[in-house]
Parts: structure tokens; C-alpha cells; sequence
């Protein structure tokens, strides 16, 4: 599983011509968050010390406990922690139909030129992910939001932003 974040890292390191979209993103969701005042700020805590940190020091009921259980209850919630996330318009089905993909053992170098053709977020996804659960777990929880339908519709930046949204106090 080191090897296949090792990998997942290199190639993000490789890829640094997204800047300039990667930048756009983050200025783009910069924007969002500044109009969400209350979110941003569990955003920030959350890329800060982390779901876990945030689930166990705030308070029941706040909006903080709500963004940090919905997170954590969603296999893609640690997808929060890359900076412009919220507004990637990144096919979620493709990105879940790649971990399903993935081997066992670790990523082959025939999967390679698909990671990189899907791009720099897409390896950074799979990074942040594998970080938190390892691929058979990754995979099964692609698997299941898949079978339940509730990615058709979204990208990703989409589905985050629903997580969180349905904390928001009004």
C-alpha cells in the first residue's frame, strides 16, 4: 500500500502543468467558502487536524459535528482535505469506476496512462483515499456507492458540497 501511495505521489509531482487549474479551483472554492462563512470555518479546521480531530472536539448538534459525521460517513467525505475539491467538476462515476479498477496488489504500470489521462486530481483523489482506507476497502465502498446510484448526477466538488450543505444553519 506504500508503493501504491509512493506511486500515486510521484505522479502528482509529475503532473505540476495542472497548476493553473488546480489554482482556479482553489480560487474558486475560496469564493464558495467565503460565502459560507460557517462552513469555511469547518473546512479549514477540518484540512487543519483533520475528520477525526474535528468529529471528537466539537460540540452535538453544532455544524461542526454535522460536517464532520457526514464526512467520515461517506467514502469520499476525505476527499474534503484537497484544497479545491469543492469545486472540481470531476466526474465522481469516473473516479469511483477507477478505484474499482485498481488491482489487488498495488497500481500496475499498465493503469499508468489511464491514471494519467484522467489527470492530477484524479491521483491526488486516489492518494488522499488510500491514505485512509486500504484498496480492498476503497474499492468496496466505491463499489457500493456506485451500486446505489447516488453518483450518476454529481462530480465531485458536487457531492462534497452536498455533505456539507446540509449542515448549514440558516
Amino acid at each position: 500500500m506504500l508503493r501504491a501511495i509512493a506511486f500515486a505521489s510521484t505522479i502528482v509531482v509529475s503532473l505540476t502543468a495542472c497548476d493553473m487549474l488546480e489554482d482556479s479551483k482553489a480560487q474558486i472554492e475560496a469564493q464558495y467558502l467565503s460565502e459560507h462563512q460557517e462552513l469555511q470555518q469547518v473546512v479549514e479546521q477540518i484540512r487543519d487536524k483533520g475528520i477525526e480531530s474535528v468529529q471528537a472536539s466539537a460540540k452535538a448538534g453544532s455544524v461542526a459535528a454535522c460536517v464532520a459525521n457526514n464526512l467520515d460517513a461517506d467514502p469520499m467525505g476525505a476527499l474534503i482535505t484537497v484544497e479545491g475539491a469543492l469545486q472540481d467538476s470531476a466526474n465522481l462515476s469516473d473516479l469511483l469506476n477507477s478505484i474499482s479498477r485498481l488491482s489487488q496488489q498495488e497500481i500496475s504500470i499498465e493503469q499508468f496512462p489511464d491514471l494519467l489521462q484522467q489527470g492530477a486530481d484524479t491521483v491526488r483523489y486516489l492518494t488522499t483515499l488510500l491514505e485512509q482506507y486500504d484498496l480492498a476497502e476503497l474499492k468496496q465502498q466505491a463499489s457500493n456507492l456506485l451500486e446505489q446510484g447516488q453518483t450518476k448526477t454529481q462530480d465531485v466538488g458536487a457531492h462534497l458540497r452536498t455533505l456539507i450543505e446540509s449542515c448549514q444553519t440558516n
